[in-house]
C-alpha cells in the first residue's frame, strides 16, 4: 500500500455491504412567484375538481417507503402490446391474427385465458342457479308446521319437481353445446387461421352489406322518347317526372328562376332532362337523358333522345336500349308539317326505332294547348291520316303495335289526368300515364345465354361498364367473356338505374356494374358484347345480308359494289364496305334477280364487309342482335338483317 492512498483514506479490505436508509425525496422549489389565475391550483398542488376534464384520472404521487417507488413496470419486449391492452381490453380478430404471426406464444397464452375465463363464468352460473333452485323448492319441515293440507303440498311438490326436472334438462343441453364450443376452440388455438394450410378453407368474397333488394312485383322497362327537334320531347319527360315526384318542389323553382333569367319561362321542365348549360342555353337536347320512375307494375326508365340530324348517332344508342318508343309529334302548325317531310326527322327517327326492334310505339301528338289549335279533332285526325301510310310502310301494325294519344306537355293536359270535357270532349281514351301502365311487356329471355351490348364504360378505381342485359341472368361474381376479342372478366357489383348496389340483374334491365381480370382495359369498348364462357355470340368481319334501301343521297343515286357508309348494330358504329351484291329484288319482283346495284325502295342480298371484326348473331337466333342501319353522309339510306357470316375462331384472349 502506498501512503498516498492511505492519505486519501481508501481501505482496500472487503467489507460487507450496508445499504444506507431510504431518504424522503426532495420536494421541488417553485420558481419565480407569477400571479395566479382565478380557479387555477398553486405550483405543485392539485386543481379544484370544477377545473378537471371530465373522466381524467386523478394521479397521486408515490410515498416514500413504498415498495414500488422509484421502480418502472415490467415490459415484456416480444408482445408488442402493452399489458393494459392485453389484459383489461379484448383484442379484435385482425388483432389476433396479427398476433399469431408476430408471437404464437402470447396468441397461445391469451386463447388459454379466454378458455379459462369462460370456464369461470359457467361455474358461477351453475352455482347461481343451484341457489335459485334451493330459494324455489320449500323445506317440507315448515309445511307440516303451518298445517297445509296433503293435497296442497303434493301440488306444490308436482310443481317444484317440474321445475328442478326442466332445469336439470336445460343444464344437460347447456353442458353438452359448451362441450362443443369447447372443443372448437381448442382446435381453432391449436392452429391459427392465418398459419392454416391452403386450400382447408376456401375465401368467401367481400361482398358489401349494403345490397338494396330487387323490386320483383315491379317489372323493367324501358322507354324512348324520339322525334323531330322542338317538339316537346323533354317537356314531357319533365312533366312525368315531377308527376311522379321525383322533382321536388325547391328543385322546380330553381328551374323556373333559371328559365325566367334566360327569358325561357316555358323551358323550365326540360331543364329536368338537359342537364348542361349548352342544352339549356340554346334549348336542344345533344345528349341522351335518362330517368327513372315507377308506377304501380312496372319500373320504367326513361330516355329523352335528341331530335336534331347532327345527333342522331345518339337517338341511335338511347333506342337500342329502350323496349317501347314513344313518338312526339308537334300538332302546332307547321312544326309538323316541318318534321314530317323530306329532311325532317320524324320519317327517320321512325325508320330507326323500326330496325333497332322497337315492337310497341305510343305517337303522342303533343301541343294541343297551342293557340292555332285549341285542342282540334280535325287538327288531330289530319296528324293521324299522314302518319299511317309510313307507320305500315315501315312494318308496325297499327292495330297490335301503335297508340296516338294527344296531349299537352307544358299544362300537363291529358298525361297524368284526363283533359277538362270543355276544352276537350271528343278524346274519351285513356291518360299517357294509364297507356304506360296497361302497355303489355315484350317476351323476356331470362333462361337464355348472357349477352350485354357494351353501351359505355368508366375508369374511377376499376372498370365501370353500361349496358343493358338483352338475355341471361347475372349476380356478384358472375364469370364473363369479351366478345370478339376473347377476354375473360369476373362481376364485382352491379348497380340498378338508381345507383343502388344489387345482387343480381335480369333480362330487361339496364345497368352499370364493375369488372375485374381484364390484362388492358382497352380490351372493351362500345359495341363488344359480354357473354357466358359457354355460350358465346360469333365474332365475324364479313357476313351476307339482306337489305332494304329507303334514302339515298341526291348524289349517290344508287348503291353497288364498293359503296362504303356506317354500319350501326346494336351499340356499335363501325365503317363497312358493300363488297358484293348477291341478288335484287324490285317492288314489284317476287324473287331476287341478279344485278349490278340498286335503287330507292329495292331489297338486295349483298356481301358486307367491316374493317375491324365485330360480334353480333344471327337475326333468326336473336333478333336485337342481328339488326343493323346503314348511314351515310349523316342521313339513314338503308335497313337489313344478318343472315349468314363467316365466324373467326383464331381470336386472341385469355
Amino acid at each position: 500500500m502506498s501512503g498516498g492512498d492511505q492519505k486519501q483514506g481508501l481501505n482496500l479490505k472487503a467489507k460487507p455491504f450496508v445499504p444506507k436508509a431510504k431518504s424522503t425525496p426532495a420536494v421541488p422549489q417553485p420558481g419565480p412567484q407569477y400571479p395566479i389565475a382565478p380557479g387555477m391550483a398553486p405550483y405543485g398542488q392539485m386543481p379544484p375538481p370544477q377545473m378537471m376534464p371530465p373522466n381524467y384520472p386523478m394521479y397521486m404521487p408515490p410515498v416514500a417507503g413504498d415498495p414500488q417507488f422509484g421502480q418502472m413496470p415490467p415490459y415484456d419486449a416480444g408482445a408488442n402490446l402493452e399489458p393494459e391492452e392485453t389484459e383489461n381490453k379484448k383484442l379484435s380478430k385482425s388483432q389476433m391474427k396479427k398476433l399469431a404471426k408476430e408471437n404464437p406464444e402470447l396468441y397461445k397464452e391469451l386463447k388459454e385465458k379466454e378458455r379459462k375465463e369462460k370456464e369461470e363464468k359457467k361455474k358461477a352460473q351453475e352455482q347461481e342457479a343451484q341457489k335459485a333452485q334451493e330459494k324455489v323448492a320449500p323445506p317440507k319441515v315448515e309445511e307440516k308446521k303451518k298445517g297445509t293440507s296433503p293435497v296442497k303440498t303434493d301440488k306444490k311438490e308436482d310443481k317444484t319437481e317440474d321445475k328442478n326436472a326442466s332445469k336439470t334438462e336445460i343444464k344437460a343441453e347447456n353442458k353438452t353445446e359448451n362441450k362443443k364450443e369447447d372443443k372448437k376452440n381448442l382446435e381453432e388455438d391449436k392452429v391459427p387461421a392465418e398459419v392454416k394450410k391452403s386450400g382447408e378453407e376456401s375465401e368467401e368474397p367481400d361482398l358489401p352489406a349494403n345490397f338494396a333488394e330487387v323490386d320483383e312485383k315491379r317489372l323493367p322497362i324501358s322507354i324512348v322518347f324520339i322525334g323531330h327537334v322542338d317538339v316537346g320531347k323533354s317537356t314531357i319527360c319533365g312533366r312525368i317526372m315531377v308527376l311522379t315526384e321525383k322533382v321536388d318542389a325547391r328543385t322546380i323553382k330553381k328551374y323556373e328562376a333559371e328559365a325566367k333569367e334566360k327569358k325561357r319561362e316555358t323551358w323550365w321542365l326540360a331543364y329536368v332532362m338537359d342537364i348542361n348549360d349548352d342544352e339549356r342555353q340554346r334549348g336542344k337536347t345533344v345528349e341522351v337523358g335518362r330517368a327513372t320512375f315507377v308506377t304501380e307494375t312496372k319500373r320504367y326508365t326513361i330516355y329523352d333522345a335528341p331530335g336534331h340530324s347532327s345527333y342522331v348517332p345518339n337517338m341511335i344508342m338511347g333506342a337500342a336500349m329502350a323496349d317501347i318508343g314513344g313518338l312526339v309529334i308537334s300538332a302546332k302548325k307547321g312544326e309538323f308539317e316541318s318534321g314530317f317531310d323530306r329532311g325532317g326527322q320524324t320519317i327517320e327517327h321512325l325508320l330507326l326505332a323500326k330496325s333497332l326492334g322497337i315492337q310497341k310505339l305510343i305517337v303522342i301528338i303533343n301541343k294541343m294547348d297551342e293557340q292555332s289549335v285549341h285542342w282540334s279533332k280535325e287538327r288531330y285526325e289530319f296528324i293521324k291520316q299522314q302518319l299511317c301510310p309510313a307507320l305500315t310502310r315501315f312494318g308496325f301494325n297499327l292495330e297490335k303495335q301503335v297508340v296516338f294519344v294527344p296531349l299537352s306537355g307544358l299544362t300537363g293536359g291529358n298525361i297524368g289526368s284526363h283533359i277538362e270535357p270543355k276544352q276537350c270532349s271528343w278524346y274519351q281514351g285513356p291518360t299517357l300515364m294509364e297507356l304506360l301502365e296497361k302497355i303489355e311487356l315484350p317476351p323476356r329471355d331470362i333462361e337464355g345465354p348472357i349477352r350485354i351490348p357494351v353501351l359505355d364504360k368508366m375508369k374511377d378505381r376499376g372498370t365501370d361498364i353500361f349496358g343493358k342485359v338483352h338475355c341471361g341472368k347475372i349476380q356478384v361474381g358472375t364469370p364473363l367473356i369479351i366478345m370478339p376479342y376473347k377476354y375473360s372478366a369476373e362481376i364485382t357489383s352491379i348497380q340498378n338505374t338508381d345507383d343502388q348496389l344489387v345482387k343480381y340483374a335480369k333480362a330487361g334491365e339496364n345497368i352499370k356494374f364493375r369488372i375485374k381480370g381484364l390484362p388492358n382495359e382497352d380490351f372493351i369498348h362500345k359495341g363488344c358484347i359480354l357473354c357466358n364462357p359457354g355460350d358465346l355470340c360469333a365474332a365475324f368481319q364479313s357476313f351476307m345480308a339482306e337489305v332494304r334501301v329507303v334514302n339515298l343521297l341526291k348524289h349517290k343515286p344508287i348503291i353497288s359494289a364498293g359503296y362504303q357508309c356506317v354500319l350501326h348494330l346494336h351499340t356499335l358504329a363501325e365503317e363497312c364496305t358493300i363488297d358484293k351484291l348477291l341478288g335484287v329484288k324490285g317492288p314489284k319482283d317476287t324473287d331476287f334477280k341478279e344485278a349490278k346495284f340498286g335503287k330507292e325502295e329495292d331489297v338486295m342480298r349483298c356481301l358486307i364487309k367491316t374493317k375491324v371484326i365485330i360480334a353480333a348473331e344471327k337475326f333468326s337466333v336473336r333478333k336485337m342482335l342481328g339488326r343493323f342501319t346503314l348511314r351515310d353522309e349523316g342521313k339513314t339510306i338503308a335497313i337489313g338483317t344478318i343472315q349468314k357470316y363467316q365466324p373467326i375462331k383464331e381470336i386472341g384472349g385469355q
